[in-house]
This record gives structure tokens, C-alpha cells and sequence, in this order.
């Protein structure tokens, strides 16, 4: 039996609210551990762009899982019928546009978090609220996406590889990664002053650049292949999504004969890039250099990203192919 749509809503933000409480409180604590464990008005700026981007990542693809959710009939979206989607209401509800726009609610947030008598419970305020105004933000979204997918015509593809796709991703992610890291300029093991080619700065920083790279490996498992059959639904990717894999020896190799190869690359990647620095007289800049550093790991990121979201997107083709042959022998 399918579910009826506010019971199905009901299940499902059981999950999601811790979900999104997870992924926020480990955004918001890394910066915070970061910064001495402390917030001050001169970080609103920067946390509420770490919100605003992960909170973009959050509903990105909010409206193909739908997509996929009403194809295939997993719950019942009668509730919704012969009801449009006005246009400024779809265009206030992009992805882009809501991040946008609770950047700004997220600054006013930190800011009247710090007005607080107690430096301590205007950090837990702000660790509660910020998720939570993201998962109200959810809600308001779901029925305009669910509208949206019901009343939208064939599109054209948005994707045109799996290149774009995981680029997209990689480069918000680095965003997040050099805002949340970017306290550590003030701590003396991160310190410029005595340049770059000191070992315990190069210690360090390997240190940080593992610590960052397992957190952002720890969110790579999530399935892919439930959004991808949605965008397949929506006409926003082909099955000439995929244009080859690459490094597909380095791929074959079990996971810690790979992390340890990338291991003795970043060795050798920071000792590189900061005899370099040093040679040149670079001016201190530790989020270049922390970028500059990272840079192997982003690689790795990539391919890593890649190889897992390959076999994702075969799988919702085979998902696609499936559904169209019953569609057929029902029909």
C-alpha cells in the first residue's frame, strides 16, 4: 500500500532532523574547536557562509529524491494534484537562491546568539538552532519541489558528465574546508612566523590535512543512486553521464594500500610546496598554504567521489531500465 503523503512526511523527518543535526554540529564543532572553542562577532561572517554551503549541499538534491519518490510511486502525492508551482515561488525556492538568503538569517543568528550573557549558552543556542532552522527550511521547501516535480515538462540535461557533477561538489566542499580551518592561523603550531620550511609547521599540517580528508571520506558513503535516477526522471542527466574511469588501476587497489600511497604523496607534496614557499620569500597566507597543501588530498577526494558515484549512477540506470521494461509489461 502506498503511504499517504503527511504520514510518509512524518516517517521521513525522523530521519532527517538528526541527519542534518549530525552534519551541521560536525561543521559547526570543527570550526569552533578550531577557533579555541569560542565564537566571537568577527566569525559571524564566515559561519554563516560554512552554514549557507552546507546547508546548499543539504537540499541540492532535495528535488530529484522527490522526483524519484513520485515515479516510481513510494508515496501518494494525490494531495498535490492540480496545484502549480507559481513561478516566483519556484525561483525563491532554488537551491541557490534559499542558501543565499539564509546566509543572511544565519550572520543575524550568530549575532544575536553572542548577545547572550553567557558565551557558553549563546554557543549551545546557536548549535541547536542553526540545524534545526535548516530543517524548518526543509519543510517550507518540500511541497514547492514536490509541486514542482508533478507539474514540470521534460528538461534539458544539466549534467553533461560525471566531471561537472563531482567538480561541483569538490569545490564547495574545499570552501567549507578552508573557512572551518581557517582559525588555526592564529595557533602556534600553524604559525608563519618563522616560515614556511620549519618541521613542526609541516607536521602539522599533514596532521590537518588527514584530520579533513577522513572527515570528508566519513560523508562519502551516502547513496547517490536514489538522486541520480531522479535527475535521470527529470531529464537533467543521460546515460552519456559517464565518459570514462579514471585511474581505474589506482581504483582496484584495496582502500589502505591507496591511503598509504596517498600518505608518502602528501609527505612529499608539503615538504615540496614549503621549501618552494620558503625559496620565494612567499608573504604568509596560511589559508593559501593550507590549500596548496591539501591539494593531493583533493585529488584524491575526486577520484575517490568518482569511482563510488560510477558505480552509483549504473546502478540507477539499471534502476531506470528496470522500471521502464515493468512500465511496458503493465501497459
Amino acid at each position: 500500500m502506498i503511504p499517504d503523503y503527511f504520514k510518509f512526511i512524518r516517517f521521513q523527518d525522523r530521519k532527517v532532523l538528526p541527519f542534518f543535526y549530525l552534519v551541521m554540529c560536525i561543521v559547526l564543532g570543527f570550526f569552533w574547536k578550531n577557533n579555541n572553542f569560542s565564537i566571537t562577532p568577527g566569525d559571524s561572517g564566515i559561519i554563516a557562509v560554512i552554514l549557507g554551503v552546507t546547508l546548499f549541499n543539504l537540499i541540492y538534491e532535495f528535488k530529484p529524491y522527490w522526483a524519484y519518490s513520485c515515479v516510481i510511486g513510494r508515496v501518494d502525492v494525490d494531495y498535490f494534484a492540480d496545484k502549480p508551482c507559481p513561478k516566483a515561488q519556484t525561483f525563491f525556492t532554488r537551491p541557490t537562491i534559499v542558501s543565499l538568503l539564509l546566509m543572511a538569517i544565519y550572520w543575524l543568528l550568530v549575532k544575536i546568539c553572542l548577545m547572550l550573557p553567557s558565551a557558553a549558552w549563546g554557543t549551545v543556542c546557536l548549535f541547536a538552532g542553526a540545524p534545526l532552522l535548516a530543517f524548518i527550511v526543509l519543510r517550507m521547501l518540500r511541497p514547492a519541489y514536490v509541486k514542482q516535480v508533478l507539474s514540470s515538462a521534460p528538461g534539458k540535461v544539466r549534467f553533461k558528465s560525471m566531471y561537472q557533477y563531482v567538480s561541483i561538489f569538490i569545490t564547495l566542499t574545499t570552501v567549507v574546508n578552508v573557512l572551518s580551518v581557517s582559525p588555526l592561523k592564529e595557533s602556534a603550531d600553524f604559525s608563519l612566523g618563522n616560515g614556511y620550511f620549519t618541521a613542526n609547521l609541516m607536521v602539522a599540517m599533514l596532521i590537518l590535512c588527514i584530520i579533513v580528508l577522513a572527515i570528508n571520506l566519513a560523508f562519502a558513503r551516502l547513496s547517490k543512486r536514489y538522486i541520480f535516477l531522479g535527475r535521470i526522471f527529470l531529464k537533467e542527466i543521460d546515460f552519456s553521464f559517464l565518459s570514462g574511469l579514471p585511474l581505474n588501476a589506482l581504483r582496484e587497489k584495496k582502500l589502505f594500500v591507496r591511503l598509504l600511497v596517498l600518505l608518502a604523496v602528501l609527505v612529499i607534496w608539503i615538504m615540496l610546496v614549503s621549501a618552494l614557499l620558503a625559496l620565494m620569500n612567499a608573504p604568509a597566507n596560511f589559508e593559501a598554504y593550507f590549500l596548496l597543501c591539501f591539494l593531493p588530498c583533493i585529488g584524491y577526494y575526486f577520484l575517490h567521489l568518482y569511482w563510488y558515484w560510477h558505480d552509483e549512477f549504473l546502478t540507477a540506470c539499471d534502476m531506470y531500465l528496470r522500471y521502464e521494461e515493468s512500465k511496458k509489461r503493465n501497459n
